[in-house]
Parts: C-alpha cells; sequence; structure tokens
C-alpha cells in the first residue's frame, strides 16, 4: 500500500466514522446548545464539511469550494463555519439532513481529488501555512495531520455530546 492509498483508506474510515455517528441525530439534539462553552452537533457537522470542502478545493486546488460554487450556500441558508468564533457556533441552527446532502458532495469531492493523487504529490507538494502559524507544509503531511484530524477530533465531539444527551454516541 503506498500513501495515497493509505490516505484514501484513512479518509474512507474518517468518513464512515462521522456518517455512523451523526447518522442517527435529530435536529432537536443537532441544534442543541450543550453547556458551557461546548458547540452544538449542528455546528461541529458543518465545521467538519465546510473544513473538508475548503482544505481540498481552495487551500490544496485553488478553486472555489463547492458550498459557492454547487449553490449550497443559498440552498441551505446558513453561514460558513470553517472559521468561526464562540459566539457563531453557539448560534448556529440548520436542517442535519439538508447538510448531509452537502456531506455527500463533500466526501464525492474529496475522493475525486484523492484519486488524481500520486504518491509523489504527497512528498513534494507543499502548501504554504505561515498565515497559520505551520510554515510550509508537505501535501501529505497537512492532509494526515490537519484534515483528517479535523474529521476524527470533532467527530469524537459530537459522539461525546450524544452521551451526555443520553443517546449513544458512537454507533458500534
Amino acid at each position: 500500500m503506498n500513501g495515497v492509498q493509505v490516505l484514501k483508506s484513512a479518509f474512507e474510515g474518517a468518513h464512515m466514522w462521522y456518517q455512523a455517528t451523526i447518522g442517527d441525530v435529530s435536529d432537536e439534539q443537532a441544534n442543541h446548545v450543550p453547556p458551557g462553552v461546548a458547540h452544538p452537533i449542528s455546528d461541529l457537522a458543518a465545521h467538519i464539511l465546510h473544513t473538508e470542502d475548503g482544505m481540498i478545493n481552495m487551500v490544496i486546488l485553488g478553486q472555489q469550494m463547492i458550498w459557492e460554487r454547487d449553490g449550497w450556500a443559498a440552498r441551505l441558508g446558513v453561514p460558513m463555519m470553517m472559521e468561526r468564533d464562540n459566539a457563531a457556533a453557539r448560534a448556529f441552527k440548520c436542517n442535519l439532513g439538508q447538510l448531509q446532502e452537502y456531506g455527500q458532495a463533500v466526501f464525492a469531492s474529496t475522493n475525486a481529488f484523492l484519486d488524481s493523487l500520486s504518491a509523489a504529490d504527497l512528498e513534494t507538494r507543499e502548501l504554504d501555512m505561515t498565515a497559520e502559524g505551520m510554515g510550509m507544509m508537505k501535501l501529505g503531511n497537512f492532509l494526515a495531520q490537519m484534515l483528517l484530524g479535523n474529521t476524527y477530533a470533532h467527530t469524537g465531539e459530537i459522539s461525546a455530546l450524544k452521551g451526555i444527551m443520553g443517546s449513544r454516541g458512537y454507533p458500534f
């Protein structure tokens, strides 16, 4: 298995964990604002999807996000949650089913991007993350550390929030 195949498998796993964890969440649960400073499930879900769309399409490919390009922003009528402050995150509400339709489009876009990569791309392509305080990053490191880490970490938060509300967190 080469590096691209490993990343494809890891993204497949991250998408499976996310979809299985969020699959039985009601809109009421999704939009519930937890105590303290935790973000609602709906915000975490939107953040996961917006970040994957933005990081691959804008940051790596230098093109418009499918969020805008394919009209998801207008269709869903919710704000972009890739970068947000605590107040915006806690105020975010959405129809989770509609957001999941966008998620399917994001995951398909990610899969197409990964299919276009060569093993050499992971080592030779670099992204300038200086503005974010991370300097230059190899594409493989960016995908594995930043993007996959984001999905897995926030999916864990969603699972914990479900548990606090009396539901089973992870479905297995």
